[in-house]
């Protein structure tokens, strides 16, 4: 029975610390973030996903435009969209990309997540 009684109040106390602790303001977070910065501007490389399929991607004014050079949608061009990210190391020549199609791009379908990993075949930087 006092465990019982010892257990209670040591509940009551513990929520109304942390009642008191969410009053609190919380410190304000004064880091300005800089200019983006896009360092791969002036890039293109081909990279092909492990399924077969297979694209070109070239890199300008912070954005990226793409073209499939192999796969079912060999020829179609496009933009990046907002619903991928993309994860590239160029140490080891790999691309990860995550993508959640229905998000932004077509609202109607329903909601898919794709990961994928690519070998990057060639990168080169575009001569000016």
């Amino acid at each position: 029975m006092k465990t019982k009684w010892a257990s209670c109040i040591w509940l009551v106390l513990f929520g109304v610390g942390l009642s008191f602790g969410q009053g609190k303001a919380m410190e304000v977070n004064n880091y300005r973030f800089g200019q983006p910065e896009h360092y791969l501007d002036g890039y293109s490389m081909n990279f092909q996903y492990q399924n077969g399929v297979a694209i070109h991607m070239i890199f300008y004014d912070g954005r990226a435009k793409y073209e499939w050079v192999g796969g079912p949608s060999r020829g179609n061009e496009d933009t990046c969209c907002r619903d991928c990210q993309g994860l590239f190391d160029f140490d080891k020549m790999l691309m990860h990309i995550s993508i959640i199609i229905g998000y932004r791009n077509k609202p109607e379908r329903r909601l898919k997540t794709i990961l994928q990993s690519g070998i990057i075949d060639q990168l080169k930087r575009a001569t000016k």
